[in-house]
């Protein structure tokens, strides 16, 4: 893989393909979003046997180990642990995971990278490429979100790593803390994405943003503590949750455990992974 840092002075797009951009055509979805854990085995055993999921086995690579969940939609989430330094991801990995375990960057597929860089190049906004024989990625300095495209763009997973027993089908929405609620907002917009009204979770407002057929959830510090208390790391600042959609939650609640972790309400069901500062909800 060769990176290369790639600068706004390189042109312009037109007028047409800024707008057609601004109304997310090239944006698809929320792709996935990396989750550094702890304790791979103990994640994998409560994604499995408490939580009903079919994990899909990762292989140890580039100074990591890792596993999936993976959706019918294609999206879906990784959850890792770095064992090797000497990688530059390993690296990445185990610094991130000084600070803190949790969820690090969104990861947004998009149809044409190359409609990506031009956006930004006339937007003035400096980013990062890497490449490989499956996928594209560009990362946007100062986002902690990078765009991926996949050079075989009808490949799926297998039924067998995609069919849960718990029903689930896509990774829907994602949430986020941040302490500048309203120039997060601005930021997304900026970079082409629809901000949408103010909703709630668990009674705690969060503004919207529209992403392709994805959500991404804002939470402002000050208001997000009732969440916070559920992390250990009670400052938590960035991705801090998933909307998974199932296909009925009513038996899903049948499945479920009774636990302190565990918020059951009448449209929703909350786990809260204390140690790895992150929670799923399912929701129908």
């Amino acid at each position: 893989m060769k990176k290369f840092l790639v600068f706004w002075a390189i042109g312009l797009l037109n007028l047409a393909n800024v707008q057609s951009f601004c109304q997310n055509t090239h944006v698809i979805t929320i792709d996935h979003v990396p989750i550094v854990v702890g304790n791979l085995e103990l994640t994998k055993k409560i994604l499995s046997e408490q939580l009903h999921f079919k994990v899909k086995e990762g292989k140890t690579h580039e100074g990591i180990k890792n596993c999936f969940i993976k959706f019918q939609d294609g999206t879906y989430l990784e959850f890792i642990t770095p064992i090797d330094t000497s990688y530059s991801i390993g690296k990445y990995y185990a610094n991130f995971q000084k600070s803190r375990q949790g969820a690090t960057d969104l990861a947004l597929s998009v149809k044409n990278s190359n409609s990506i860089t031009s956006f930004l190049i006339q937007k003035s906004i400096p980013f990062e490429i890497d490449s490989n024989r499956i996928w594209k990625t560009i990362q946007p300095k100062d986002y902690d979100l990078f765009y991926i495209e996949y050079a075989d763009k009808n490949w799926k997973d297998s039924k067998i790593n995609t069919t849960h027993l718990n029903q689930s089908l896509s990774l829907k929405s994602t949430y986020v803390i941040d302490n500048k609620l309203h120039n997060w907002a601005k930021e997304f917009k900026n970079l082409g994405f629809s901000v949408d009204g103010m909703e709630k979770l668990w009674d705690i407002p969060y503004q919207k943003v529209i992403i392709g057929s994805s959500n991404l959830c804002l939470f402002e510090f000050s208001q997000s503590k009732k969440i916070r208390s559920k992390f250990k790391s009670l400052d938590l600042y960035g991705i801090c949750g998933f909307e998974i959609k199932v296909e009925n939650l009513e038996e899903l609640k049948k499945l479920i455990p009774k636990a302190n972790n565990i918020v059951i309400g009448k449209s929703s069901i909350i786990y809260f992974f204390y140690d790895d500062n992150f929670f799923l909800e399912f929701t129908e």
